[in-house]
């Protein structure tokens, strides 16, 4: 089955180029106008959802905000393309559920390989495979590794790709602390520029996910060190 990469866009010219550099590289490319397209798409094929704001960043993160709504869609990585002079906007995408953002003009490869990335990634660590599909283990907390499901006794609730290799990587030695420096060489392509600060906002999220699905503060910020994962008792 052939990695489906879908384009939300209100540029046809955009659509066109990119979609043309997609199949290039191997992939399929849809355009999606909304959620419902994406929807009825072969949902399981999808690779990741490329969200380009052009003028209208209300558009973008009202089109996040829908896909991270929906049951069938809120798991699809979202990867923004933001023009040059709407850069501060990166944050507020991040709010509304993006994984990744690239300001344009890009180079094409580099998108390609986050995509690559994304599609040939394995979360082969710290797993159990007692049941048909492996999940990512933690006190009481169960993530599957195919839909970053997380379930625990208290509720559920999905996870961004890079939340998951977050927590992945932090959960590994409870207790450790890790530096931004660490968690970016485990959450992000290699050669892709990250900063403290995109960090620090995922790290938010993830934090707040897990207290509000788990009642519990499990990430903890180690002043001018990092961030560590508190161990858990599986009783509870």
């Amino acid at each position: 089955m052939t990695d489906l990469v879908i384009i939300h866009s209100k540029d046809p010219d955009f659509c066109m180029m990119m979609s043309h550099i997609l199949a290039t590289a191997g992939f399929r490319a849809l355009v999606a106008e909304n959620v419902e397209t994406v929807v009825i798409s072969q949902v399981s094929a999808i690779v990741a959802v490329l969200v380009d704001t052009s003028d209208n960043v209300d558009c973008g993160t009202g089109f996040c905000n829908a896909m991270k709504a929906n049951p069938s869609t809120a798991h699809l990585p979202l990867i923004a393309l933001i023009r040059a002079r709407h850069e501060q906007s990166y944050l507020s995408l991040l709010k509304s559920g993006i994984d990744e953002g690239f300001v344009r003009p890009v180079s094409p490869e580099r998108i390609l390989s986050y995509l690559r990335a994304i599609a040939g990634s394995s979360a082969g660590v710290v797993l159990s495979t007692t049941s048909a599909r492996s999940a990512l283990r933690f006190g009481n907390i169960e993530v599957d590794e195919q839909t970053r499901l997380m379930r625990c006794k208290t509720g559920s609730a999905q996870l961004s790709p890079i939340e998951y290799r977050l927590l992945k990587r932090l959960i590994q030695i409870p207790g450790r602390v890790l530096s931004r420096e660490d968690l970016i060489e485990a959450a992000w392509p290699p050669n892709h520029h990250v900063n403290a600060r995109t960090v620090d906002v995922h790290i938010a999220k993830l934090r707040h996910t897990l207290a509000v699905t788990t009642g519990r503060l499990i990430i903890r910020t180690i002043r001018s060190s990092g961030y560590v994962a508190d161990a858990i008792d599986d009783g509870r």
